[in-house]
């Protein structure tokens, strides 16, 4: 599991006009994911007759997340082709933003199925939740993520329509924080979520390692 430390909340979110939190995402589905008609081209996961296929789609976009790397889940069922703990697969999209065709003996439940970016990859992971005081999502609302491992890095997204950020996954146990912003550009103009700027390491580096970081 990741180390979770408390989400910084800038002052912001106040607009929204209720409190805002950021947690772990308790086991609920995604009303959001797509789901398609298997292709019988597009490789496939697991064995048995019943068969599933899902097209991710950029949170900032809506458009098809070409060569998006993904984590899918069920909240009621175990994917018997995942060995890790966290029942998480973690794969890429093909060029359409489709995921493999994931193969059962027996079908999961209809509901319960979790599609989300992935940033890195590993055994442990989380994904977070944005939500209001009254328990809903807070949708498109752009965050940062910054993981704080050996070497730390930032992921900038935007939530979905249910509030959750980005799977992140690692190898090893870490901290990581959560920043919203205003101000973040994540959500601008035309450009997707998941970018990587210039300055992404050495932000990451200064908001994990403060001290480290500033030679004052």
């Amino acid at each position: 599991m990741i180390n979770r430390t408390p989400a910084l909340l800038l002052a912001a979110l106040l607009s929204l006009g209720a409190p805002v939190a950021a947690s772990a995402a308790p086991a609920t589905a995604s009303p959001q994911v797509e789901q398609i008609r298997p292709d019988p081209q597009a490789p496939q996961v697991g064995s048995g007759p019943h068969r599933y296929q899902f097209v991710l789609r950029d949170t900032v976009s809506a458009a098809p997340a070409a060569l998006r790397p993904f984590a899918l889940s069920h909240t009621a069922f175990d994917l018997p082709f995942v060995a890790a703990e966290k029942d998480v697969y973690q794969g890429i999209t093909d060029a359409q933003g489709r995921t493999p065709v994931f193969a059962f003996e027996q079908a999961p439940p209809a509901q319960g199925w979790v599609l989300l970016e992935r940033f890195g990859s590993g055994p442990n992971g989380e994904r977070m939740r944005l939500q209001a005081g009254d328990g809903e999502g807070i949708g498109a609302m752009a965050y940062e993520l910054v993981v704080c491992g050996k070497t730390p890095r930032l992921y900038r997204g935007v939530t979905t329509a249910d509030g959750d950020t980005a799977y992140v996954a690692t190898s090893s146990i870490v901290n990581l924080l959560l920043f919203i912003d205003a101000d973040s550009t994540a959500a601008g103009g035309d450009k997707t979520a998941g970018r990587i700027e210039a300055d992404d390491g050495q932000t990451a580096l200064r908001r994990c390692r403060p001290d480290a970081a500033d030679p004052n």
